[in-house]
């Protein structure tokens, strides 16, 4: 019986190394490249802006009575493919909600004198835009670079009035810009964690300054 255990004990010692290698999930123990930037790397990023660029874009009514321009935004997604060790490619998008309005004094029609009404417009601001990037200085943590793109700008804008609905003389007088949307900026980025970062971004497009935050998908694996 002593024999049997013994040997039932060898043959035990012997099968666990193989079946441990053989039923133990991958090790994440590949020569990931962890820098913040690399070739192959995907990331993604979203952000939020200020100040607002294109309130001027309301000034037609400026010198209306309560007149006020409000708006969300800019909001600010990105996905950035690393081409090489100093470049990538990435789809820059940005969305800014306008309310403009301002009062004007109509004949009301059940009292017969005028009272001040409320016009106004409500514009959409969507922008995408083809980006490239050059990646002065990257560690670990760190990833300096400057960028710049140029895109597609659609705008989607609505009036409105408290006043009768098919008022005739009701003209927001808003001009729409032309439809191309561009970016330039120099932009820092600090990975706290290995896929995890804030970025910080200054220079000209929807806004002066941006940040937000920046996630990796993928590591490119070398070696």
């Amino acid at each position: 019986m002593k024999k049997l255990f013994l040997a039932l004990f060898i043959f035990i010692g012997f099968a666990l190394p193989s079946s441990a290698q053989l039923f133990t999930a991958p090790k994440w123990d590949y020569n990931w490249d962890i820098k913040a930037h690399e070739k192959g790397q995907i990331h993604f990023s979203y952000g939020f802006g200020f100040p607002r660029l294109d309130n001027k874009l309301f000034d037609y009514q400026k010198d209306s009575i309560d007149y006020k321009v409000a708006g969300i935004g800019p909001f600010f997604f990105k996905t950035e493919l690393g081409l090489t060790r100093k470049l990538s490619l990435a789809l820059s998008t940005s969305y800014i909600l306008y309310k403009s309005e301002w009062k004007r004094q109509r004949p009301d029609p059940k009292y017969g004198y005028d009272l001040p009404f409320t016009y106004g417009t409500k514009l959409h601001d969507i922008a995408a835009n083809v980006r490239l990037n050059y990646h002065l200085f990257v560690n670990k943590e760190w990833d300096v670079y400057i960028g710049g793109g140029v895109g597609y700008n659609h705008f989607i804008n609505k009036d409105f009035t408290t006043y009768s609905a098919d008022d005739t003389l009701f003209k927001s007088q808003f001009k729409l810009p032309y439809p191309v949307s561009y970016e330039m900026s120099f932009g820092v980025r600090y990975f706290f964690l290995t896929r995890t970062a804030i970025y910080l971004e200054v220079g000209m497009g929807k806004a002066l300054v941006q940040g937000g935050f920046v996630f990796k998908f993928r590591h490119r694996k070398r070696g």
